[in-house]
């Protein structure tokens, strides 16, 4: 069974959000892929909001040197 189920659309595209190229870690859309279905786009910037909810909740910063380290998937 999937996890996130996006039925909806961004929207307001033009005016919320900007087109940027980044490298996103192949696990990380292997696991969007596998636990979604719909607008990958729109599963993404939720998977983005609560992540950054929960390092907001965090006391302490978190320090990355590498995505490795802190696998969860």
């Amino acid at each position: 069974m999937k996890k996130i189920l996006a039925t909806g659309r961004l929207i307001d595209r033009k005016a919320k959000t900007t087109l940027t190229s980044i490298h996103v870690d192949k696990n990380v859309l292997a696991w969007i892929e596998e636990n979604s279905s719909g607008n990958k786009q729109l599963v993404f910037n939720y998977l983005m909001q609560k992540g950054i909810e929960s390092i907001n909740l965090e006391e302490n910063p978190v320090i990355l040197e590498a995505l490795n380290e802190h696998k969860i998937l």
